[in-house]
């Protein structure tokens, strides 16, 4: 009887420990959960943005950055004149090649009697013409007599005033051209004038030398441009 008990104990316990060791270890191994694991509430939510961010905007108080202004559409025409004076005469120079030098020597002579047109401007920019080069003329005859003045610049002085001494009687024909409403004389008188300025300033270029009135030339030259450029281009009989 003892014997029997015995064996019945021992076969139990067999069939207790072979059916531990046939178990999945998932089922027997039980990984424990990280102590500071909770679970996540169903009504929590993500913190909403401030209104005011923007994803693709500048943090403007964070480095003071602040866009630039839009820039201003710039005007169709433009102004020489501050105030714009005369914007007849601003679009009259302003298609020559010294438009600058246009207003300045001839905007002093205009006023509200003389109506600004192509044809009135250049009879004004004829007389300032001739007053200018009636200057220079004599600025270089006083030079050129002066003792101390180089032999060489004397030489070429000497070029400069026999070509300014023919400007004024050419100016005088060229006005008359005007009123004769002949612009073939016209062009020839002016295209002459400035031939003149050119033949002085380039026998200064010839001799190597620095002309004594190099400014005057300079503004000589820009006006009867600005004349011969008024009377092809844009005066019409």
């Amino acid at each position: 009887m003892g014997i029997k008990r015995s064996l019945l104990l021992i076969s139990i316990f067999s069939l207790v420990a072979i059916s531990a060791c046939a178990r999945p270890p998932s089922d027997i191994t039980d990984t424990p959960e990280s102590p500071d694991s909770t679970p996540e509430s169903p009504d929590s939510t993500p913190e909403a943005p401030d209104d005011d961010y923007s994803p693709n905007a500048p943090d403007e108080a964070a480095d003071g950055y602040a866009p630039p202004p839009e820039a201003p559409t710039p005007s169709a025409t433009f102004t020489i004149l501050p105030g714009g004076s005369y914007p007849e005469l601003d679009q009259i120079c302003g298609a020559t090649d010294y438009p600058i030098e246009c207003v300045r020597f001839i905007s002093p002579y205009l006023n509200d009697s003389i109506k600004i047109d192509p044809l009135n401007v250049l009879k004004v920019g004829i007389h300032v013409a001739t007053n200018m080069t009636i200057e220079a003329l004599n600025l270089a005859i006083k030079i050129r007599d002066d003792p101390k003045t180089s032999p060489n610049a004397q030489s070429c002085l000497r070029v400069c005033t026999e070509n300014y001494d023919l400007i004024p009687d050419g100016n005088e024909l060229a006005l008359r051209a005007i009123g004769e409403r002949n612009w073939s004389d016209l062009r020839n008188q002016l295209s002459g004038d400035l031939t003149s300025v050119n033949t002085c300033i380039d026998v200064y270029h010839e001799g190597n030398l620095a002309s004594p009135m190099r400014d005057m030339d300079s503004d000589l030259l820009a006006l009867y441009s600005v004349l011969l450029h008024i009377a092809v281009d844009m005066v019409k009989f």
